[in-house]
């Protein structure tokens, strides 16, 4: 399902209501919706550093194809704020670089896609401070202020559905705080590791999102549905992504039937 362009709120409301009524999403996700005013999450691809080779051809596809990145951050201004997004607009997330290391196949993974014309988004591992490792968090704020978003991926990478609620409660809001430390600005997202954020089956676990709540976070990130949100509710919202195929072509493929996809 194309986007209009340009996108301005006012499209979105105006629009949504009709396109996306033929959307497959998991009962979970429409509950509590307000199905005219659903939001069409952008294209989100989902990266590691295992994709590294894939990168430069995946990127070649995404300009042949018109897409623009953009960041959480970008998609909330809109939201709230209204202004424009691209008419393709497309969130690449690059997961699991580390506050206690960062391996330098990250940073040319940034640069790969920075040179094809994109910023994204990196999910960090926040398992050490600033005061603990400063060294990594001032590699961590160049990308940030090279345009990169900086998202909490928890401090452990842990599963958090299984959590106690006080591990839980660490694993986001102390992530949240030490990435506001770090980077000198508060993460606008959670990314959840393994895209894990289901109690049961397709059930969230609602603590996660309480915890994403108590430190402004807007956006729970996982894999499965999360395709449209309801704009009307207060966030944080869950929004899903899809991962990197055999190639570009595959690739490409899930990015264009992104809506079609619930896993």
């Amino acid at each position: 399902m194309p986007y209009p362009s340009p996108i301005t709120r006012r499209a979105f409301l105006a629009s949504l209501g009709a396109s996306l009524a033929a959307l497959s999403v998991p009962p979970a996700l429409t509950a509590h919706a307000s199905a005219a005013f659903r939001m069409p999450t952008p294209p989100t691809l989902m990266l590691h550093t295992k994709d590294r080779w894939k990168l430069v051809r995946i990127a070649q596809w995404l300009v042949e194809n018109g897409y623009t990145g953009i960041t959480y951050r970008q998609l909330y201004e809109v939201m709230t704020s209204g202004g424009n997004l691209p008419a393709r607009p497309i969130i690449l997330t690059i997961d699991d670089i580390g506050s206690h290391y960062i391996q330098p196949r990250f940073l040319e993974m940034a640069d790969v896609a920075e040179q094809a014309g994109f910023k994204g988004v990196f999910g960090v591992v926040t398992r050490e401070p600033l005061s603990r490792k400063p060294e990594i968090w001032r590699v961590l704020r160049e990308l940030d202020s090279r345009g990169w978003e900086m998202d909490s991926h928890s401090n452990t990478h842990s599963i958090l559905p299984s959590l106690k609620a006080d591990d839980l409660r660490e694993e986001i809001v102390g992530s949240a705080k030490r990435l506001a430390d770090g980077i000198g600005r508060p993460p606008f997202a959670l990314i959840a590791p393994y895209g894990n954020v289901y109690e049961r089956g397709d059930r969230f676990d609602l603590r996660i999102f309480e915890y994403a709540a108590e430190v402004g976070l807007k956006f729970v990130v996982g894999i499965a549905g999360g395709r449209s949100f309801d704009a009307t509710q207060p966030a944080p919202y869950y929004v899903g992504r899809v991962g990197v195929g055999t190639d570009q072509v595959q690739t490409g493929w899930w990015i264009k039937n992104f809506y079609g996809r619930s896993r």
